[in-house]
């Protein structure tokens, strides 16, 4: 083994061990740690809007939508209707992409700007039609929804929590990983530099931006119903518009277009109201826009592009 592939085999073990450990380092301030597993859903999700925008080239503004779906569809079936639980997960999937393949139709006419408006409304119209809903709590909300079950393992603890987020989370890391190196994630990138040049090459334009927009909503899908599960409340408007630009601001804090970057973007926009505290919490806002503005005039691939500049000079 080279003298690189050993050090990046040291660097990776480290890193393992290190996550590994955060349970028993915080074992007593499990609140840190439920921060960290509310980063590691909220990854998931960006790490589908950053599938659909920075590989895709398709801007979303709806993309809470696609949470709320998988949220509700899987806390429905489980609470009205005691279906299993993994089972009501996969349906709030398959759920979420169903209404990806209706979102992303408008994909195949607009683009830029009209897509984003496109997509905002849809997404917004998803938060009203569950508010009206007596099945999902109407303006209420779900409450009192049943805790994560693994057969007959409930995890109760968020420690418990942390390390079945963790498998997930490197679980959806290697999915989109392979399927960007694979022919159809090759399609998609060459959709986004040019659909002329794509097309012209023998991609299907239409099928491949339908594709893009149902996996990324499938993603974003497992991430609402895993939430659900975690936080034991849902509210039609914890997944409006807001929402959406948070998602689409720790894309952009991560880095769009690499796959580090939704965990990066993701962990710094949860932990930093963490670490400041206090009576200065109200600065996060401040800081994080200030990172974004940061970002994107002098780190076009956001925090990735730092982790990528460490890997440099280590020579990993």
């Amino acid at each position: 083994m080279t003298p690189s592939g050993t050090r990046r085999l040291a660097v990776n073990a480290a890193l393992i061990v290190l996550v590994l450990m955060v349970p028993l380092v915080f074992h007593s301030r499990s609140s840190i740690i439920g921060y960290l597993n509310i980063a590691m859903l909220y990854a998931i999700a960006t790490q589908g809007l950053n599938l659909l925008m920075g590989f895709g080239g398709l801007v979303s503004l709806g993309h809470a939508a696609f949470m709320a779906i998988g949220g509700y569809t899987a806390a429905v079936l489980v609470m009205t209707y005691h279906v299993n639980m993994f089972l009501a997960i996969v349906a709030g999937v398959a759920g979420a992409g169903l209404f990806g393949l209706v979102i992303g139709f408008p994909s195949l006419r607009l683009s830029g700007f009209y897509l984003a408006v496109a997509t905002m409304a849809l997404g917004s119209s998803v938060a009203d039609v569950i508010k009206r809903l007596a099945i999902t709590g109407g303006d209420y909300g779900l409450i009192n929804i049943p805790v994560l079950r693994l057969g007959g393992w409930e995890l109760t603890s968020e420690a418990s929590k942390y390390y079945f987020f963790v498998v997930i989370l490197v679980a959806v890391f290697l999915v989109v990983r392979n399927f960007l190196n694979s022919r159809s994630g090759r399609a998609v990138r060459a959709v986004r530099d040019s659909e002329m040049t794509a097309s012209a090459m023998g991609v299907n334009v239409a099928a491949y931006k339908l594709i893009t927009f149902i996996f990324a909503a499938c993603i974003a899908g497992l991430s609402g119903a895993l939430y659900a599960f975690t936080i034991s409340y849902l509210h039609p408007m914890n997944f409006g518009l807001a929402f959406s630009i948070n998602l689409l601001s720790m894309s952009i804090i991560g880095g769009l277009g690499t796959i580090i970057g939704p965990i990066l973007g993701a962990l710094f926009w949860v932990m930093l109201p963490l670490v400041i505290g206090g009576r200065m919490e109200f600065l996060s806002t401040v800081i994080f826009g200030l990172s974004i503005i940061g970002s994107v005039m002098f780190l076009p691939k956001g925090l990735s592009e730092l982790v990528t500049r460490i890997q440099t000079r280590l020579k990993l």
